[in-house]
C-alpha cells in the first residue's frame, strides 16, 4: 500500500468515528482533521468534502463486512436459506450504515450518487458469490437448471432498486426516518419465488 493509500484509510478510519460520534450531518471537516492529526487544508488533498470520505470509508469498511457475510452465509443448511441469510443481512447492513451515521434524507440525495459509482465492483463480487451459491442449488437439486449469473444479478439489482426506491421516497416526502421494512419483506418473497416458483 503506498503512503497516500495509507493516509486515506488513517482519515477514513478517524472519520468513520467522528460520524458515529456525531452522525454525518453534524460532523465538520475539522472534527475529522482534528481526529487525524492533520489539518483541515490537507484534507482537501485526499477529499473534496466530508461526503467523499464518509463513502469511500463505508465502502471499505462494507467490502470487510460483506467478505465476513459470505463466510457466515455459507453457513446455513440450504443453498435458500444461505441466499435469503445473505441478502437481508447485506440489506440490513447498507440500511444500518447510514442509519447508525445519522444522514439526513438531504445528505443521502448527496451523496448515493457517488455511493454507486464506487459500489460497481463490491456489487461484482457480491454477484459471482450469489452465482456460486445457486449453481450449488442446482448441484443439490434444489433448483431446475437456470441461467446462475442471471438470477444472481437479478438478487442484487432487486434488493438495491428496492432499498433505493424507499430512500427517494423518502426525499421526495421529505420524510426524516426511511422505512425499509416492506422492502426487506419484498426480497423474502423474491426468493421464496425463486426457490418455490408459484406451481401448485
Amino acid at each position: 500500500m503506498d503512503k497516500k493509500a495509507l493516509v486515506k484509510e488513517k482519515i477514513g478510519k478517524a472519520a468513520m468515528k467522528c460520524f458515529m460520534k456525531f452522525g454525518l450531518d453534524k460532523t465538520t471537516l475539522d472534527d475529522i482533521a482534528q481526529s487525524v492529526g492533520l489539518n483541515k487544508a490537507s484534507l482537501y488533498y485526499y477529499y473534496k468534502n466530508k461526503e467523499d470520505i464518509f463513502v469511500e470509508a463505508a465502502l471499505k469498511e462494507g467490502e470487510d463486512y460483506i467478505d465476513a457475510l459470505q463466510q457466515k452465509a455459507l453457513l446455513k443448511k440450504g443453498v435458500e436459506n444461505q441466499v435469503a441469510y445473505y441478502m437481508q443481512s447485506r440489506f440490513n447492513y447498507y440500511k444500518n450504515v447510514l442509519n447508525m451515521n445519522r444522514v439526513s434524507v438531504e445528505t443521502l440525495n448527496k451523496i448515493l450518487p457517488r455511493f454507486f459509482e464506487l459500489y460497481e465492483a463490491l456489487m461484482k463480487r457480491e454477484k459471482q458469490f450469489l452465482s456460486r451459491l445457486i449453481k450449488k442449488a442446482i448441484e443439490n437439486g434444489e433448483l431446475t437448471k437456470t441461467n446462475t449469473d442471471k438470477i444472481a444479478s437479478v438478487l442484487i439489482n432487486i434488493s438495491d432498486a428496492l432499498k433505493h426506491s424507499v430512500e427517494q421516497q423518502a426525499i421526495l416526502k421529505m420524510e426524516s426516518e426511511v422505512d425499509y421494512s416492506n422492502s426487506l419483506r419484498d426480497m423474502r418473497f423474491l426468493i421464496s419465488l425463486i426457490f418455490n416458483g408459484l406451481k401448485k
